[in-house]
């Protein structure tokens, strides 16, 4: 209860606050009763029950809250109805259902206001609570029938009647536009008896042509004040009629207006690019439209009879004629529809090379980036440069549709890429001065690389070395040499004398070099490099050669784009030399973000066994009886490989330790000859000095690596292999000398053993007992630790 009653005291209080205060002061004070309100959710969203005392206050407290709201919304000032309309809709967020259920009597009170000769601020905010709550009610059926059904023509029509004004503010356009995109998917039978009026509305406002020539008495209907704000809106609201048409009928709809759209660019620009010959022709079947009116005319449109837009004269209201056309052909592919619909993609890619196709007459070294344009005579030289200067944002608004279409059909139109990235070669080309058009043509060829790049022939992507250079300049500052410029003096043909030409005494002062880039305050194209770096570097990596993928690594370790140098990383160039790998910037992937999880991962990969599927304690078990059983096979196999190539490169060793032992027994004792591997077995403990005898690490290694050991560095050289001794065979004399060498026994006696160089020759039966004495001792890892052999005199007491 404690909540509640927290709830309940704020809302009192908020309650008293908007009482007390002067119906003037209430919109300095509205801000902060908004943002309590946040504290009294429950209370304004839940039903109270009757059964308690608190929930009784509550409910009284609730029901005289939206009361004082109510007598607020009729105040007769407007800052008390401005104050009403802010805490209706702060109230409508909070409340839920409880609130939302109630809400009628305020509705319509917002409704009236419309009417009113309230400023548009006031408007606004009442047209953004009504789309709330018309929004709000659309999971509520039962609210829908009480509260939409009945209100919504009436807020159509009202904000109609407002529009209909050639004096509307356009802030309060643009939130009526807006509004109507909001509500006409979710109720489009509602605006089905409003389409004719909205036609109207949206033909003076979705194409506006701001440069036109005419005069406001060539022009009928109102002549609205449009942003490009409005002019979106508007063509958002156009593409969404569709959804009002009859049952079934929503797909033929958005066909037709599709259609609409493409034959008006068509129309206009047959007006607007007169000034050229193209070599296009179209490949639809329909006649291609042609302009009537004589060339001597004025460039212009006096009456559209395919969409009813507004008239307008002059090249450069064409060209915002055409570049709002194609925009709206942009939201057609963009924006949802209420069905399945089937899309000509052969016409967007007619009207796309039409228009791509005339370009800014260049000069290239490349013969087939080379464009040549025809001019019509019969046009003046100054429409022709005026429509020079209208192309780029032509062309930009072109590749802007080809884009949406990439996104909206994704895979599906792959077999056109080549031909699309050999035009926007062209175009860029031609204008790759303008930053719209560089940052347009990275994101389509991006966008086709990432698509479809590894596929493309080499063909296709050599024209695209000059864009990829630019690419890498818009990224790297450029150096700037402030040197002033030596002037020539010239002589006067007149006199005969010389005069110095002017200089600039400013270029003197600052001589130093400095980088500059000019792409630097450009965000957008900035972004559109460096994901066209990244993706050349990731998809076309076997198409660039030595002085792009130079040119793009550079770029990428100087400007420190992490997604650039993963990529080169993770991307080798292909190698020249074979067998020898590329050289790897890792390393300075590795300096310049050493603190990045996913390069730490790149450099250190921790990667665990994987194991498929679930393994049961049995089945384990049973895997490890098995690998015991192979090991145990494999055991005395490795032995006898060993003890065979010891016996083969040691014999020497150990028969010169068998004469020497033999020789010191005769003079010391009887005893027979033991090996002191014997004692390191039964007591390790008893040896205190190093056994220089043999090099047992190096036995390791060979061991681990299979039991194949180099014969270099043990055996002398000999110019044939030399073959495997058998039992029959004798062996070879060698000689070979030992170290001295001191072993101790753990009772303290030791011994000492100088070797001597003596010839080894015995017959093979005395060979065969030092051979069975080579015995090596297996740990219970896997690993293979073979003991040196030392042979001694034997001073183990039980030895007696």
């Amino acid at each position: 209860m404690a909540p509640i009653s927290t709830e309940l005291a704020t809302l009192r209080a908020l309650t008293f606050r908007i009482s007390s205060t002067p119906t003037a002061q209430l919109p300095q004070h509205v801000p902060a009763i908004a943002a309590s309100l946040t504290n009294c959710r429950t209370l304004l969203s839940t039903a109270q029950a009757s059964g308690s005392k608190t929930a009784s206050e509550a409910s009284v407290a609730a029901h005289k809250y939206r009361t004082l709201l109510s007598t607020l919304l009729q105040d007769r000032s407007i800052q008390g109805r401005w104050a009403a309309i802010v805490l209706i809709k702060s109230t409508i967020e909070i409340g839920g259902w409880e609130t939302l259920h109630k809400s009628l009597p305020w509705v319509r009170g917002l409704l009236g206001i419309l009417t009113k000769p309230d400023p548009p601020t006031s408007k606004k905010l009442c047209i953004i609570t009504l789309v709330r709550i018309f929004i709000l009610t659309r999971e509520y059926p039962t609210l829908i029938r009480e509260i939409t059904t009945p209100s919504l023509p009436t807020f159509v029509q009202t904000c109609l009647q407002i529009t209909s004004s050639p004096a509307v503010p356009v802030g309060l356009l643009q939130i009526v536009l807006e509004s109507f995109n909001q509500l006409l998917p979710r109720h489009p039978t509602i605006f089905r008896s409003y389409l004719k009026q909205l036609n109207q509305l949206l033909g003076h406002t979705m194409a506006p042509t701001p440069s036109s020539r005419l005069g406001r008495e060539q022009i009928s209907g109102p002549r609205y004040q449009i942003t490009s704000p409005v002019s979106d809106a508007a063509r958002e609201l156009y593409t969404q009629l569709s959804y009002s048409a009859p049952k079934g009928m929503s797909g033929e709809e958005w066909q037709a207006s599709f259609k609409k759209s493409v034959d008006s660019v068509h129309r206009v620009a047959d007006r607007v690019l007169r000034a050229v010959v193209e070599d296009w022709k179209s490949s639809r079947n329909e006649s291609q439209l042609t302009n009537s009116a004589t060339v001597d005319d004025e460039v212009q449109e006096l009456e559209d009879t395919i969409m009813g837009l507004s008239p307008w004269s002059g090249i450069f209201a064409g060209g915002e004629r055409l570049v709002n056309l194609l925009k709206l052909i942009t939201i057609h592919l963009e924006c949802a529809t209420a069905g399945p619909i089937n899309l000509n993609v052969g016409t967007i890619f007619d009207l796309s090379m039409r228009l791509l196709s005339v370009t800014v007459p260049y000069t290239s070294t490349n013969k087939d980036l080379q464009n040549y344009i025809r001019f019509n005579n019969q046009v003046s030289k100054e429409e022709r440069e005026n429509l020079w200067l209208i192309l780029p944002k032509l062309h930009v608004a072109v590749v802007e549709v080809l884009l949406a279409l990439s996104c909206r059909i994704n895979d599906t139109n792959a077999c056109t890429d080549g031909i699309v990235l050999d035009q926007l070669a062209v175009v860029f080309s031609a204008e790759k001065t303008i930053p719209e058009v560089r940052t347009a043509c990275y994101l389509a060829i991006a966008q086709i690389l990432e698509r479809s790049g590894t596929t493309l022939p080499k063909s296709s992507i050599d024209p695209l070395a000059t864009l990829i250079r630019s690419c890498c300049d818009d990224i790297l500052p450029v150096e700037k040499l402030n040197a002033p410029s030596k002037q020539t003096p010239q002589q006067d043909k007149t006199n005969g004398k010389q005069k110095q030409a002017s200089m600039n005494a400013d270029s003197f002062l600052n001589s130093s070099n400095e980088y500059q880039n000019p792409a630097a305050n450009l965000a957008g194209l900035q972004e559109a490099a460096y994901a066209l770096v990244t993706v050349l570097i990731t998809n076309i990596p076997h198409h660039l050669s030595d002085s792009l993928r130079t040119r793009l690594d550079r770029t990428a370790i100087l400007s420190g784009h992490k997604k650039a140098l993963v990529s080169s990383v993770l991307n080798p160039p292909p190698s020249k030399k074979f067998g020898k790998p590329v050289s790897s910037i890792l390393p300075l992937l590795a300096r310049t973000n050493f603190n990045d999880q996913e390069v730490e991962a790149l450099i250190k990969p921790r990667m665990p066994v994987i194991r498929l599927g679930k393994q049961s304690a049995d089945d384990e078990d049973v895997e490890l009886e098995d690998e015991e059983d192979e090991e145990e096979e494999e055991e005395p196999q490795d032995e006898e490989e060993e003890e065979e190539e010891e016996h083969e490169k040691f014999v020497g060793h150990e028969l010169d330790s068998l004469l020497e032992t033999a020789n010191e027994a005769g003079r010391h004792s009887t005893n027979n000859v033991d090996v002191a591997m014997m004692e390191i077995t039964e007591r390790p403990a008893a040896l205190t000095g190093p056994i220089p005898s043999f090099n047992t690490s190096r036995f390791d290694a060979e061991a681990s690596a299979g039991n194949k050991r180099s014969q270099e560095g043990i055996a002398p050289p000999s110019p044939v292999k030399r073959p495997r001794i058998d039992q029959s065979e004798a062996v070879a004399p060698t000689q070979v000398a030992l170290n001295t060498q001191t072993v101790s026994s753990d009772v303290g006696d030791s011994t000492s053993v100088e070797a001597v160089v003596v010839p080894a020759t015995m017959p093979q039966s005395s060979i065969a007992p030092a051979a069975v004495e080579q015995e090596i001792v297996k740990s219970d890892d896997d690993d293979e630790d073979v003991v040196p052999l030392v042979f001694g005199q034997d001073t183990d007491e039980e030895s007696d």
